[in-house]
């Protein structure tokens, strides 16, 4: 959970510097894609958080590297893709197998593809 936690919140404030460093045709759809996501994801990390460590107790958040400053449509797309890959192998963990820490995980994974829909087809 630390890990994705930390990684989550990255993506975030990453997620709000693509949406700030778009440009040119179809960078409205990304622009308001990346709002979105970015609104929308931090009451789902919060409820996962704040229960997670309801059971379990605190977690250690981790170091995450800097900002990727490609605001690029295939850069954007790329970095999405790898979140959800990155979810998918996280949610694994015997710890994040309970079916309501999956039920919150689903969320996040819904706002992940819808987002990629978004970013992919409307941009």
């Amino acid at each position: 959970m630390e890990q994705l936690a930390s990684i989550f919140f990255h993506s975030r404030t990453q997620a709000h510097q693509f949406h700030t460093g778009v440009n040119g045709p179809g960078s409205l759809a990304l622009h308001l894609a990346l709002e979105t996501y970015y609104t929308e994801l931090l009451p789902l990390l919060d409820g996962l958080i704040e229960a997670y460590q309801g059971k379990y107790g605190l977690i250690t958040y981790k170091q995450v590297n800097g900002i990727d400053t490609d605001s690029s449509k295939e850069n954007i797309i790329a970095y999405f893709d790898k979140l959800i890959k990155f979810l998918e192998n996280e949610r694994q963990q015997d710890k994040l197998k309970v079916s309501w820490i999956q039920n919150e995980l689903d969320n996040i994974a819904k706002l992940l593809y819808s987002t990629k829909y978004k970013l992919v087809n409307l941009g």
